[in-house]
């Protein structure tokens, strides 16, 4: 990837509060490292690529410590760990597998669509996925072989909190150009959201989920002292979190790159491998839904995680349950 080299840079610049996680698992990302997804049985799960690399040491600088030397500014930023952006790989059968095999083997763009404005788009038909457009006909897309029903946010008051402190946060993160009062990560913000303005949508969805995987993993308790916190773009950036903390900041960086909210799903599953719970963002782009994944550099369709059990999903309007459905 052309931008491979600018992100590692970038991603090492971030030196902030995020370096304090506790619970550790090593990547297995070309040659680098970072702390991931807290469920020790894998790292990276890019189904080729089944022996563990030689691990680069993370960054160790204090808080609020600049490492950034092409940054034309002195922002303080939070942690990152370089790790190698990695393609989708068409010949695997299925994610799952490729899991087992690791265990055993140990031009100026449109304005975003968030600052457009509250725009309503009329929901798609019994709050189903979007539609596949191909040749095989225009089907709506079963998430993870789900049928899905939409309600509400009554029972998500975190997400409600986010959505109530977003779009702030976002035009700050944008546009502030000062040492002095911008939050942490806004440099890295910035760069990787210009690197990525433009780029074929894929390309989009690589860059975004990679860059965002050098954060450092951190469970809830040891980054904000409670069981379970769904953070805002900011506090990911400064400290970090876990699964879900990941996709909603790849969410959010993704509606600033154009896509709409319908596009975009958080998805929390059940893994039956692991048998815990886990979280992801879905895209539906291209005809298929693609998943964004924090223990994975790599993009695989959602049809490659049959491990995975949908329970609930949601975006900005709406939440949808989910209920698993024959092939």
């Amino acid at each position: 990837m052309q931008n491979q080299t600018s992100q590692v840079e970038l991603a090492s610049e971030d030196a902030g509060a995020a370096t304090g996680g506790t619970h550790q698992e090593t990547r297995q990302d070309s040659g680098s490292s970072r702390i991931a997804d807290p469920l020790k049985t894998q790292a990276n799960i890019r189904p080729d690529q089944e022996q563990a690399k030689d691990a680069t040491p993370a960054v160790s600088l204090k808080q609020g410590e600049i490492l950034d030397s092409q940054a034309s500014d002195s922002l303080e930023q939070a942690p990152g760990t370089p790790a190698a952006v990695q393609g989708r790989d068409s010949n695997v059968t299925t994610v799952a597998q490729a899991e087992r095999n690791q265990e055993s083997s140990t031009s100026k763009a449109p304005l975003p669509v968030w600052r457009q404005g509250a725009q309503t788009q009329a929901p798609t038909p019994s709050g189903q996925a979007p539609r596949a457009q191909s040749n095989t006909g225009d089907q709506p897309i079963r998430l993870f072989q789900s049928a899905a029903f939409r309600g509400n946010f009554n029972a998500l008051p975190k997400w409600k909190r986010i959505l109530s402190k977003v779009k702030g946060q976002l035009q700050t993160l944008g546009s502030c150009t000062s040492a002095k009062t911008c939050p942490p990560g806004a440099t890295s913000w910035q760069r990787i959201i210009k690197q990525a303005r433009g780029k074929e949508r894929m390309e989009q969805l690589k860059m975004i989920n990679s860059f965002f995987n050098k954060w450092p993993y951190r469970l809830d308790q040891d980054a904000y002292g409670v069981s379970d916190w769904w953070a805002t773009p900011q506090e990911f950036l400064k400290i970090s979190g876990d699964c879900e903390d990941y996709a909603i900041i790849k969410y959010f960086a993704l509606r600033e790159l154009g896509f709409s909210k319908d596009e975009l799903r958080i998805v929390v599953v059940k893994d039956r491998i692991r048998g815990i719970a886990h979280a992801v963002l879905a895209v539906f782009t291209d005809g298929d839904a693609y998943i964004l994944n924090n223990i994975s550099d790599a993009i695989f369709t959602h049809g490659k995680y049959r491990h995975y059990i949908p329970q609930y999903s949601l975006n900005e309007e709406h939440r949808w349950s989910h209920i698993p459905v024959a092939n």
